[in-house]
């Protein structure tokens, strides 16, 4: 079974209720809640095609219900926390490609002025990660690309923010 196309979605999501909820929610913010995953490691198939979808066409893709392979960035949190997620993948030019992924909670009292620097750290992070798994593996990708979710978790809620790549 090789994937012959890729497409990423992000979405972030609170819920009074449970982590759990928040994650579901999250998971409707980015349009593939109707769908069962398989988490799988972080390798792109040779001349896999990256599919620029919007949550439409992602419906119409999949049955409800149909189990799909993605390569996952989860953050969940509580109260007081701003918890992102991303993901950086690159194709690769003559082998392969691959993705990586980072996700965080942090605590912070002063919000406004933490989140420019926490994006920039998971960018960071996530930048520093592939930069590394190109060097131990050899390989030579395409320009990599990325994205992220965050958000911020008010007293009394969950939070979850999440990034999927998900292989089809």
């Amino acid at each position: 079974m090789i994937s012959r196309y890729y497409f990423v979605v992000s979405g972030s999501a609170l819920s009074p209720v449970s982590p759990l909820n928040a994650f579901d929610g999250a998971l409707k913010e980015a349009g593939i809640h109707n769908l069962n995953f398989v988490e799988v490691s972080s390798i792109l198939p040779k001349g896999v095609t990256h599919l620029e979808l919007n949550r439409e066409e992602v419906a119409s893709l999949f049955e409800p219900g149909e189990v799909v392979f993605a390569v996952q960035a989860r953050g969940t949190g509580r109260e007081g926390e701003y918890v992102s997620a991303g993901l950086m993948w690159g194709e690769g030019v003559e082998t392969n490609g691959f993705v990586v992924e980072h996700q965080s909670p942090t605590t912070t009292s002063e919000i406004e002025a933490y989140t420019e620097e926490a994006k920039k750290e998971l960018t960071d992070m996530l930048r520093s990660k592939f930069q590394e798994m190109a060097r131990i593996r050899g390989f030579k990708t395409k320009a990599p690309k990325f994205t992220t979710a965050e958000i911020y978790v008010p007293k009394g809620m969950y939070g979850c923010a999440l990034t999927f790549l998900v292989l089809c």
